[in-house]
């Protein structure tokens, strides 16, 4: 009988790594030959699926096959992201969602523990400029002028499209003693709706209702940065609620996706950040284009994964 010594195994090993290496390389290589499937967990009209379909049409142009974008709705995108959980790592389903399904969402929501090991990342576009908007006449423009108005009016409307939008307005009530009734809503452009028909006096908001600049106003950035479409406008940290998060939009791909396959994605990704048409869409509705590569998402992802963990934790919001 021959005996596989220890050099041996390593040797074996190392053969079955470089013949694995070199099966994805020689599939990255013909990838793709088939259209993409791009999931988006937000309804049609909002700011990301707005986003999506910009990105989803530069990304064909590059990839050479076409990109085409699913909503599918539901509990802040996780509907969406446990369909990409579920579906094989060959790059022909992604998603394209805001970094809060694996940030956030987790931690405020029952039956939901993504981590950002859970999914790969061939990264970044845009960041979301995350506010509370209201209608211009309304005649509060901080959290601590609302909170006043909405003690005088109780009763009055949010309107949310996720836990995490949620999250804000519980914590402002229960720390005033404000009695607020959450509307919940599908999409950004249903939120806009909302705003503008005002059926709702206040409403959590990506960023979207800055394309509204003479019907709509922010009262908070829901961000730890000051936002550039308003930098008149107060931090929700400047008013004394340490709640800030951030979010980008992010192209997310199964678990074991080829590292060559992502870097491909991230390449057509990366187009859209010079792309004329594509600032066009961005431009309109006040996005901030910032582009992260496949290592920089998956560590932007784990940063604010930990930063946004530690906050609802001492918050005592986690259901994780």
């Amino acid at each position: 009988m021959k005996t596989i010594t220890k050099r041996g195994l390593f040797g074996l090993a190392a053969g079955v790594l470089m013949g694995a290496t070199g099966i994805a390389a020689a599939y990255a290589a013909d990838y793709p030959t088939a259209p993409i499937t791009m999931l988006v967990g937000y309804g049609a009209g909002g700011q990301t699926d707005l986003v999506a379909r910009a990105t989803a049409k530069v990304m064909s142009e590059q990839l050479g096959v076409p990109v085409n974008v699913v909503n599918k709705p539901g509990a802040g995108g996780a509907v969406a992201a446990r369909d990409l959980k579920n579906a094989e790592p060959d790059g022909y389903t992604i998603l394209f969602h805001s970094s809060s399904v694996v940030n956030s969402v987790p931690f405020i929501m029952e039956n939901v523990n993504f981590t950002p090991d859970d999914f790969e990342y061939a990264g970044m576009i845009t960041a979301y400029q995350v506010g509370m908007a209201t209608q211009k006449d309304q005649p509060f423009n901080t959290i601590a002028e609302y909170v006043a108005w909405a003690k005088d009016n109780p009763g009055s409307s949010y309107g949310a499209l996720s836990p995490e939008a949620r999250l804000y307005i519980n914590e402002i009530a229960k720390k005033n003693d404000l009695d607020v009734n959450v509307v919940p809503l599908q999409s950004g452009s249903e939120m806009i709706n909302a705003l503008l028909g005002k059926q709702v006096a206040l409403a959590f908001s990506g960023g979207i209702h800055y394309r509204y600049p003479d019907e709509l106003k922010t009262i908070s950035a829901l961000t730890s940065f000051r936002h550039p479409s308003a930098p008149e406008v107060p931090t929700i940290e400047e008013e004394g609620y340490p709640l800030s998060m951030d979010s980008r939009t992010t192209v997310f791909a199964p678990k074991g996706t080829p590292r060559p396959v992502l870097e491909r994605l991230g390449e057509a990704l990366k187009a859209a950040e010079t792309d004329a048409d594509f600032k066009k869409v961005t431009d309109a509705a006040n996005i901030p284009i910032k582009y992260l590569g496949v290592d920089e998402a998956y560590r932007e992802i784990q940063d604010t994964y930990a930063k946004n963990g530690g906050i609802m934790k001492s918050a005592g919001l986690t259901s994780n």
